[in-house]
């Protein structure tokens, strides 16, 4: 899952949020996994993956802090075992607002890799924009009450983030959203300001888009969602279903109707296809499991 929010103005706002993400998401969507790390870190020796054996956890922290336009040096990196006491440095290094930062942790696999389970949150500025990310075990996901767990995590933060953005998702690439994949769009992050990255079970709107979209009234008359409220610090909270597995192609339909002003253009395509396994043989057909509406919204909007 990600959500997106302005890095500036409001940069004290910004890592009010990144904080609040880093401290809630681990505990509240990490399940048994995360809750086994943070209360028993793995030996610090383990941070050379040289020395893990088949079942050891792997689990670190780190930041990348983007120097100055006029240093021409490497960029400031720091990352360490995880402990007690280096994520309270990793927590402490978020009020840099760095360029990037993450906790993860994996298991080593047989096969000598990282494998599952696992879990990471991460965090990372691009384009003006702050992007907070979190995997989300496989459990919550799949329970209601578990989604409705989500839901409050992912809230706490978006009351003080003024969000523009975020998605969850399955199979999630944080390249880009799940609308942007289906467009082959790329400039998502970019654009962020512009155009809304992704529509869905969760749906946030900038207060520029809201208006945008004819106003928290017709977003509300318009029976397309079990939850609309603004959002304290800017933006408004859209829920579409009480269960992310109600959310389907009718949805998605009434939502791309409701949101089309704010949507990039294009016809997203659900089905895509790779290159061949093998020299000549038939392209990889791929069906993309997160569901938007495969329409144009210019159709809507001229």
């Amino acid at each position: 899952m990600m959500l997106t929010l302005p890095a500036e103005p409001g940069r004290e706002r910004a890592v009010r949020a990144a904080r609040l993400w880093f401290e809630r998401c681990p505990d509240r969507l990490g399940g048994e996994f995360a809750a086994t790390v943070r209360d028993n870190p793995p030996p610090p020796d383990r941070i050379h993956l040289s020395q893990l054996s088949p079942g050891d956890i792997w689990a670190t922290v780190g930041t990348t802090i983007q120097p100055p336009g006029d240093y021409e040096g490497e960029p400031l990196e720091w990352d360490a075992p995880y402990s007690a006491a280096s994520w309270q440095e990793l927590l402490r290094k978020l009020g840099e607002l760095p360029s990037v930062a993450a906790f993860g942790a994996s298991t080593w696999s047989a096969r000598g890799w990282h494998g599952p389970p696992s879990y990471t949150v991460d965090m990372g500025i691009d384009y003006g924009f702050v992007e907070l990310g979190s995997t989300i075990d496989d459990a919550l996901a799949n329970d209601p009450a578990g989604q409705r767990r989500v839901l409050a995590a992912v809230r706490e933060v978006a009351e003080v983030a003024n969000p523009v953005a975020v998605a969850v998702a399955t199979n999630f690439k944080r390249i880009e959203t799940p609308l942007e994949r289906a467009l082959n769009r790329f400039q998502g992050r970019a654009e962020a300001g512009s155009w809304l990255r992704n529509y869905g079970w969760l749906t946030v709107l900038s207060d520029e888009m809201t208006e945008r979209v004819g106003g928290l009234h017709r977003l509300r008359s318009s029976g397309a969602f079990v939850e609309v409220e603004p959002l304290a610090a800017g933006g408004t909270w859209l829920v579409a279903t009480d269960t992310w597995d109600e959310y389907g192609p009718e949805q998605a339909n009434r939502l791309f109707e409701l949101l089309a002003p704010v949507l990039p253009p294009g016809r997203p395509q659900l089905t895509q296809f790779g290159a061949p396994v093998t020299p000549g043989g038939e392209l990889v057909r791929t069906a993309l499991p997160n569901v938007v509406a495969e329409r144009d919204p210019r159709e809507i909007t001229g």
